[in-house]
């Protein structure tokens, strides 16, 4: 394999690992809001997202034990146009919450992700460990949400580096969510803002965002579509 298409599968490598792998509609951010009808209940989001040259498509499916106790199985392919090189990664995450924010009016808990991740000629190999603890704010009776994530990530054959990442979600319109989001893991930043429109209320949204990722000398924009069923 040439020596570009190396640089471009490590490129896309890093695309798809799991400092960028949120709870949606976020694409980093990991939330502590307990729905209360979540009780053996799956939930599952397919997203397509173009950053700079890459394109990248990914479904996660989450199955819910009860409102605080979830896992969640993902898989993403990513692909750099112009060289052609690709990657792919799955993940598996299990987050726990220790309290309920519709009780509390605030959330707290720990996540649990794991990543592998498998470039061109290449066999699987494991990826990163990440563990995060989310934080959840509920804002008066308007249904408006904060959420601040504190972390640590860990690549293989790499040194550990600090995650932290903020971000907020409110209804402007009947059935319609701004989000927002600002995510940080070592050299790279990650920005992201959107809307988010129920089709069917807690059962089907559609979401849009822009995002801009910083680091290592490199800027690149983009955006991200999703689509997600949830209580299934």
């Amino acid at each position: 394999m040439k020596t570009t298409h190396i640089l471009a599968a490590g490129l896309l490598v890093a695309a798809l690992a799991p400092a960028w792998a949120g709870d949606r509609p976020f694409s980093a951010l990991v939330t502590a809001a307990a729905e209360e009808d979540d009780d053996q209940v799956w939930s599952i989001d397919t997203t397509f997202e173009r950053l700079g040259p890459i394109r990248a498509l990914g479904v996660q499916a989450e199955y819910a034990f009860n409102p605080t106790t979830s896992v969640q199985f993902g898989y993403g392919f990513a692909r750099e146009r112009g060289t052609g090189a690709k990657a792919q990664a799955i993940e598996l995450e299990f987050k726990h919450l220790f309290n309920h924010i519709a009780r509390d009016g605030w959330g707290w808990g720990v996540s649990l992700q794991h990543t592998a991740m498998k470039a061109p000629d290449e066999g699987w190999r494991g990826g990163n460990w990440d563990l995060v603890l989310p934080f959840s704010l509920q804002v008066g009776q308007s249904g408006a949400l904060l959420h601040a994530n504190i972390g640590w990530t860990k690549a293989r054959g790499e040194s550990g580096e600090r995650f932290i990442a903020l971000g907020g979600e409110a209804e402007i319109l009947r059935r319609v969510v701004l989000f927002g989001e600002i995510a940080r893991e070592g050299a790279a930043t990650l920005a992201n803002v959107g809307v988010r429109h129920w089709v069917r209320k807690d059962r089907l949204a559609f979401d849009i965002s822009l995002q801009r990722q910083r680091g290592d000398g490199s800027r690149d924009s983009g955006f991200v579509i999703g689509l997600s069923w949830y209580d299934l």
